[in-house]
C-alpha cells in the first residue's frame, strides 16, 4: 500500500471501497427497475385514454340501436352506413343517427342529411346521436338524400343515401 492510500482492513474479504461500488450498482438497479415500472405505467395510461377516447369510433355502436324500433344509421367522411334505408309508401321511419367524426374534420362541425324532394334538411353535432323520423312519400322509388357540410357536399357520390319506397 502507498502512503495515500488509507489503511482499510478487509470486511468478509471485500475492501470497504469495493462494498461502495456493489451498494451504488445495487442502487442503480433499483433506480433502473424504478424507471422503467414508471414509464411502464406511463405508456398504460397513454394508450387507455387513447382506447378511451377513439372509443367512439372504434369501440362504439355497430349496427344495432338502443332506441325502439329505430334502424340505426351511421354518418361518417365515408358516408351514411347503411346507405338504402327501405319503407312502404306513407311509412314513417324511426332512425337512429349518429355521427363518429371528430368537429375538426366538418364545416360548422356537423353532417346533415338533406333532401330537397323530401323536404328534410337536419344537423348533427359532432360525435353525437339523435333519433330522427323520415316520412316515406306515397309514391314508390328511390328518393336520394346526401351531406352537404363536408366533403364536397351533393357533388360527393359517396356522401348520398337513398330512401327506397317500395310498394
Amino acid at each position: 500500500m502507498s502512503a495515500s492510500e488509507p489503511n482499510i482492513a478487509p470486511v468478509h474479504g471485500h475492501t470497504r471501497r469495493a462494498q461502495n461500488i456493489e451498494a451504488q450498482l445495487a442502487a442503480d438497479r433499483r433506480a433502473r427497475r424504478l424507471r422503467g415500472a414508471a414509464f411502464g405505467l406511463i405508456v398504460v395510461a397513454v394508450l387507455g385514454a387513447g382506447i378511451y377516447l377513439a372509443g367512439s369510433v372504434f369501440l362504439g355502436q355497430r349496427g344495432t340501436t338502443t332506441v325502439a324500433a329505430a334502424m340505426p344509421m351511421r354518418i361518417s367522411m365515408s358516408g351514411f352506413d347503411p346507405q338504402v334505408i327501405h319503407a312502404k309508401p306513407g311509412e314513417t321511419v324511426k332512425v337512429d343517427w349518429w355521427n363518429t367524426d371528430g368537429g375538426m374534420h366538418l364545416t360548422n362541425g356537423v353532417h346533415t342529411l338533406v333532401s330537397d324532394t323530401l323536404g328534410i334538411r337536419l344537423e348533427l353535432p359532432a360525435e353525437s346521436r339523435k333519433t330522427i323520423s323520415i316520412k316515406a312519400p306515397m309514391a314508390a322509388g328511390d328518393y336520394d338524400f346526401w351531406c352537404d357540410s363536408c366533403c364536397g357536399g351533393k357533388e360527393n357520390s359517396g356522401m348520398h343515401g337513398t330512401l327506397h319506397v317500395e310498394v
